[in-house]
């Protein structure tokens, strides 16, 4: 967040008002997805939180339509109903097996999803570096303010560490929600949720790569699944129905 507020102080005459306000919503909703996801994953299994985090894909285009009234096109639905398939098999999650650290970490999922819609609503309205400033800084800070709840024993970091919690702050973090606030003026809320749920097939990949883990058939079959559901509503089908036809 400091990185960010440094480089946006160039547009300093945009922060106002309305910006601080929406970046606080957002920002919040960024807070309390990372609080409920962590709290908890002290009581499910990992596959389990990555599942039910990321139903996220499905409760966008629900919440969105309940809330505000977005309808989302037929292919999307179709797309969202694959993913989930999808991310059942690569995540390995049980659904039908829930406990307490499920039910927080489905708190997680619905303040994702909201966080998607209100990232859609507010983006076409503000500068996105001016808008993505506000929301770490309101993250940082309410993480902060939950330091005293808690017994906190200050690690050594290596530089080892130090580098990676580097990299996470400025490409995981910083990078990341830079692209999301600033690519959101020009896609669906649905469809963001869509791209979203390629995070668990990019994990796996990079965790075969790079970690050496191996990953089953379901697991290949569960990415193949995610990714066709997201070139489901990114191809223009429509076009290469309409170029075979002339050629036939």
């Amino acid at each position: 967040a400091v990185f960010l507020d440094i480089y946006a102080l160039r547009y300093i005459k945009q922060l106002n008002g309305k910006v601080l306000r929406h970046g606080a919503v957002i920002g919040a909703l960024l807070y309390f997805s990372y609080l409920f996801q962590m709290w908890g994953i002290n009581y499910t299994t990992a596959s389990n939180a990555a599942f039910i985090t990321a139903l996220s894909v499905v409760l966008v285009p629900v919440l969105g339509l309940l809330f505000f009234g977005i309808r989302a096109e037929k292919k999307v639905v179709l797309a969202v109903f694959i993913a989930v398939i999808g991310l059942l098999l690569l995540t390995g999650g049980n659904p039908l097996n829930w406990n307490k650290g499920d039910g927080l970490v489905l708190i997680c999922s619905i303040t994702v999803a909201f966080h998607i819609i209100y990232t859609g609503r507010f983006a076409p309205l503000h500068n996105f570096i001016v808008l993505t400033a506000v929301q770490l800084t309101t993250v940082s800070l309410l993480s902060m303010l939950a330091l005293p709840f808690s017994p906190v024993e200050w690690p050594d970091i290596s530089p080892g560490s130090f580098a990676a919690m580097l990299y996470l702050g400025l490409f995981g973090t910083v990078y990341t929600y830079i692209m999301q606030t600033a690519m959101q003026r020009y896609t669906t809320t649905a469809r963001t949720a869509l791209v979203f749920s390629m995070e668990p097939v990019f994990a796996a990949f990079f965790a075969y790569i790079i970690a050496n883990e191996q990953l089953g058939w379901q697991g290949w079959l569960g990415g193949l699944l995610i990714v066709g559901s997201v070139l489901i509503t990114e191809v223009p089908y429509l076009r290469i129905h309409h170029f075979f036809y002339r050629k036939s």
